[in-house]
Order: structure tokens, then sequence, then C-alpha cells
């Protein structure tokens, strides 16, 4: 095969061959790790790359496929992992210069998953400082570029992963998403953004922003490697006080099962009825219609508690965020990047009779969401209401006007469903006038990962996108 056309292959393509021993683990990992030699230094989607340890996993996993020991799609697959995350004997940051030298003594759950699963780790990628913020603008690692346009922003905080993904420099990568930290780099960066149910997947070893909130997910150039991962990290953590013990389902077995008569759910005022670009807007009728056409019917419905819901994020995320690093901030202010010390200045200020007022409301709102979602196959909304901005003005253009990025205005869409707690995804849909990745968002109902993973495939398969800058 063509060396130069690694990176291009699905998943499933290159497992097969890897299955088939047309191409070798070692191979591929070296192929990744030269991609990544020559093309980061312009990109930083990395703060570490691994590649002793890599090189050494990739010969142990060739030994092993050698031997018939073959154990499924994911062994002799590189991937790489947000910053934030435990590496056992390797460096994990938390894209903060006070954790410059920590070296974990064990893997965080979701990559000994991974490992056994006979991946092999590429690096650490870049993030937002504590994963506290959208941009991946990180004043201690540097400013992580689009590869769609390196002017722009990546999005955050699993700005570096999604960067990775979309530049061709890993097939996979690990994501967290506190408020949209998965989706919002996988929409300004064309790639494919799962966060699971809140409690699927173990957030033991992954440092924490909102535990409540916290999701770990996959990050993958398409929607079925996206269930290929989530079937491997999934599963109870009895150590993990946020794991719930649910069945996990092969998240692939329904995949190519038509949607015909599937309902989908339009609920604007979820996000508020935000403004979103025209281009966009037009793009998500678009996928409308195509689902019409394979045979879903859609119903709107309204959502008065929209405010409510809105509100909720920051004063659960508030004292949570703020109760982690509140010694380190008394201790040493400074320590924390302008935006990440400004968060907790107002996370402070939110009282504990507010905090325990919002969890109650919480508990309710979500109950509600998940009492409308469960009479639909999924809901869909737009994912981000612009394009990426850029990394000079950090203004988002939204039908001829300029927004400030920094208001949040990405969280109307995505944060509701760290609330609830419900599955989402999001997925490119076709790029704006200037090249820029545009977005979709598919969300369902708690612990039916597979109906937003059936329904995101569907589109992709009719949606001509490609996410992989050559």
């Amino acid at each position: 095969m063509n060396n130069n056309t690694i990176h291009q292959l699905s998943l499933n393509q290159l497992a097969k061959k890897i299955r088939l021993k047309e191409i070798s683990p070692i191979e591929v990992t070296e192929y990744y790790l030269d991609r990544i030699k020559k093309n980061d230094g312009k990109i930083n989607a990395f703060i570490y790359v691994a590649e002793k340890e890599a090189l050494k996993n990739a010969e142990n996993a060739e030994k092993e496929i050698a031997r018939g020991l073959y154990k499924g799609l994911l062994h002799g697959i590189p991937f790489a992992a947000k910053d934030i995350i435990d590496t056992k004997n390797i460096k994990t940051t938390q894209g903060a210069k006070l954790y410059n030298n920590n070296i974990p003594l064990q893997n965080a759950v979701c990559i000994e998953k991974l490992e056994e699963s006979g991946a092999i780790l590429l690096g650490k990628t870049n993030t937002h400082q504590y994963a506290a913020a959208s941009t991946t603008i990180n004043s201690h690692f540097g400013t992580t570029r689009n590869p769609h346009n390196l002017e722009k922003i990546v999005g955050g905080s699993s700005g570096g992963s999604a960067a990775a993904i979309a530049a061709g420099l890993t097939p996979m990568a690990l994501g967290s998403d506190t408020g949209g930290s998965i989706r919002t780099p996988a929409a300004l960066c064309g790639i494919v953004g799962l966060k699971p149910t809140h409690g699927r997947v173990s957030l033991r070893g992954v440092f924490p922003n909102t535990p409540s909130l916290d999701h770990v997910g996959p990050m993958t150039q398409k929607v079925f490697d996206a269930a290929v991962m989530l079937n491997i990290i999934s599963g109870y953590d009895q150590k993990d006080s946020y794991s719930q013990n649910k069945k996990v389902c092969d998240f692939t077995k329904d995949i190519e099962k038509s949607i015909k008569g599937d309902k989908i759910l339009l609920c604007p005022d979820i996000y508020n009825n935000c403004e979103v670009d025209d281009e966009i807007y037009k793009a998500f009728n678009e996928c409308i219609y195509i689902l019409k056409q394979l045979g879903a019917t859609f119903e709107t419905t309204s959502f008065k508690n929209s405010k409510q819901l809105e509100g909720l994020f920051y004063r659960v995320a508030g004292p949570e965020f703020s109760a982690i690093h509140r010694e380190q901030y008394k201790k040493d202010p400074l320590s924390f990047d302008e935006d990440v010390r400004n968060r907790i200045e107002w996370s402070l200020k939110i009282t504990q009779d507010d905090y325990i007022v919002a969890m109650r409301e919480k508990e309710l709102i979500t109950r509600e969401i998940s009492d409308i979602l469960k009479n639909y196959k999924s809901l869909i909304t737009p994912s981000v209401p612009c394009v990426a901005p850029s990394i000079k003005t950090l203004k988002a253009e939204i039908n001829g006007k300029e927004f400030d990025y920094l208001k949040s205005i990405h969280r109307p869409f995505l944060s509701p469903h760290n609330i609830t707690g419900c599955p989402s995804i999001v997925m490119p849909i076709g790029r704006n006038k200037d090249r820029l990745p545009m977005s979709i968002q598919v969300i369902g109902e708690k612990w039916k990962e597979e109906n937003i993973i059936q329904v995101a495939h569907s589109l992709e398969k009719v949606i001509s996108y490609k996410s992989i800058i050559n």
C-alpha cells in the first residue's frame, strides 16, 4: 500500500490491514510518529510524544498478532490522550507548569482499558490549563493551532486531541468534556467527538474539573471509530463514585440499522434559540432533509425551563471547580492563567446554599428532559453557532456580526447535556465559504449511546466530508 496515505484510512480499514498482516503495528506507529515530527511543530497538538514507549508497545503488539493472539479492532492502533489523563511513567501535566514534572505511578482506567485492548499510546495532547476553558491557548505549553487554518483556534479544552486527529497525527484520541470540551474542538476541527452518558466511562485517574459534570470520551475521524473506542473504555468502576453499573452493549452492533420510522426531536429552546450563523444553519437544515429522506420523522417541541437549564451550569461548575483549586489559588493565584484565575474568582462567589439548590434543580430538570427524550431516537441541534475564531482576536463571526468567543457563546448548545448527563455526539457536516468545518450535534436518552451513534452514522454515510489535512 502507499505508506503516505495511512492517515487517510478509517480505524476499521487500518485494523483490517493489521489483522491480515498487510501492515504491521510497528510500521503504523513509526508512520504516525514521523507525521508528528514533520507536522506538529506548526500545530502544537502534543505536549509530550512517548516515542520510545510507543515503539516498544508496537513491537509487543506485532509479536502478539504474529502468534495469533489478535485482541480486536484496536490491537496495534495508535492513540493520543489529553494531558489531564494519567499515564503510567509518562508525564501528565494537567496543562499547568505546576505539574510539569508529574509522573503518575499508574494509568487512568480509560488508558488501562485501551492498552489492554492492544492500542498504542503515542503521547499526550495539549489542553487549556486545568481543562478550564475552550481555546487551548496555554501560556506554558503554547497555543494549539487549527490544522484547517493555522490562524484559527481549535476550541477546547481537548484542543490538542482534536487537532492531532484533524491533522492526521493519530487515528484516535481521548478527550474530556465538562461543558463541551470534547465537542467544541471536534466541531471547530471537523472531527467526531462523543460525550458518553455521565458515569459510563470511569473518571478515575483523570484530573477533575467539575466531577458531577465531567465525562471522558472518544475523538476520532469517523462515527464507527468512536463507537469502537467507547466499547473499550466503558464499564463500571467500583472505585469511581460517579461510575454507574449499567450494562455495556456493543455500540457498533446496530450502527448500520435503518432509521426509517424513527422519531427525531427539534427543540431550539434547549439552546435558548441562540443565533446561529446562516451557513451553519443551512447545513443543519440540509441534514434534516437527509434524515427525512432516510425515513426519519421530525417533531418540534418547546422547553419552558431553558433559562434555568443554562444558569445551572455555572452554579454547579463554579463551586466544584473552585473547591479543587482553592488552596493553590490562596497560595499562588498567579500560577493560574488569567482566564482560569478569573473562573476561580467568580466561582468563589457562588455560595454553598446556591450550590445545594442547584444540585436539586439539576436532578429535577434532568428527569424532565429525560422524560422528553425517551420518546425519541434522538434530539439534534447545531453543535456550535460559529466556525473557528481567530487566535489573535478571539472574535467569532455570526451573520456578519462579531461576538466575543470568550463569552462562552458555544455553551448554550453543549453544556445542557453535561447538566443532564445525556450522551451527545458531534460530527462534521461540511465547510463554510472559508473552508472551515461546520458540524451537527446528536443527543440521546441516557444510557442509549447506540441511538445517537446510529443516527450520526446514517448521516455520515450520505454527507461527503474529508476531515484529514493531507
